[in-house]
């Protein structure tokens, strides 16, 4: 089950004028909860958010990469064996095309894990690198 998004902050995009080949830059802030389980053993799950609007271009998948790190991160309680980990993220689809205006906005996957009943994460932040292909 993915984890809940609460809202994404957005800084402001760099225009594509003044990145390098037409090149799009996003980057923020996303708000979520991600809990571990009281058993005290690694759990796992998926925050999916999106960020745009962007140019389409001529493919039907988009030609991004991104990173996401922690930005915020608790345990709620006595520390023992804590961890918080983003295990990976990746730039997934188109999501709400426009075809009249070319644009739509980027579905972003990114894979948490946390540790421990108390382990909480609260913020992540992203940067995606996006060139209309």
């Amino acid at each position: 089950m993915p984890i809940t998004v609460i809202t994404v902050h957005p800084n402001p995009t760099i225009p594509p004028t003044l990145a390098m080949g037409g090149m799009t830059v996003l980057s923020g802030i996303v708000e979520c909860v991600f809990k571990g389980t009281g058993s005290g053993d690694l759990t796992r799950d998926t925050l999916i958010f999106t960020v745009g609007r962007v140019n389409l271009g001529s493919s039907p998948t988009p030609t991004a990469s991104c990173v996401v790190s922690l930005a915020s991160i608790a345990f709620d309680g006595a520390v023992n064996n804590a961890l918080w980990a983003v295990d990976g993220a990746s730039v997934n689809q188109f999501v709400n095309l426009d075809r009249g205006s070319g644009t739509a906005d980027l579905e972003i996957t990114a894979n948490l894990a946390v540790r421990g009943g108390n382990g909480i994460v609260l913020r992540v932040n992203y940067v995606v690198f996006q060139f209309p292909s």
